[in-house]
């Protein structure tokens, strides 16, 4: 069975203005997404706020994100989220991400900003893109 990994908004943003915190993570998670080694996600939601900031940076957001979209599957948002408790997070669109990751079914939620998820349902765990790769992928090649 395929892995398969939801990317938060601010995995997407750094890889595409190219921040430095996890970048070289980011690049290798999506190159081994290319790889078919697993499946990389992202949702609805991340795509219209993408290219709403991107464009405040002059940014061509669009082709970047159907770029994206090439290797990405998109999740579409499903109104019955909206009865998980979201409130438990300090940002909503965090706990709204989060809990459509878990009801589609994902294997990995991967954040920047772990600190955040305080609030997780163990059957979804919520990982930084390198130590995603140093304590799953890499631990599961043999």
């Amino acid at each position: 069975m395929v892995n398969k990994i939801f990317l938060d908004i601010n995995i997407v943003i750094d890889y595409v203005e190219e921040r430095p915190n996890e970048l070289d993570a980011i690049k290798e998670i999506i190159y081994l997404a290319q790889l078919q080694k697993f499946e990389i996600f992202i949702s609805e939601s991340v795509i219209a706020t993408s290219i709403y900031l991107l464009k405040k940076q002059n940014i061509d957001a669009l082709s970047v994100l159907r770029e994206i979209c090439k290797i990405a599957g998109v999740v579409p948002f499903s109104k019955d989220v909206l009865y998980y408790p979201i409130e438990k997070y300090k940002d909503t669109e965090d706990g709204l991400l989060y809990f459509l990751a878990y009801k589609t079914k994902m294997n990995y939620f991967i954040s920047r900003n772990v600190k955040d998820f305080t609030f997780v349902f163990p059957s979804l765990p919520v990982m930084s893109p390198t130590n995603f790769l140093k304590e799953i992928y890499f631990n599961d090649i043999p």
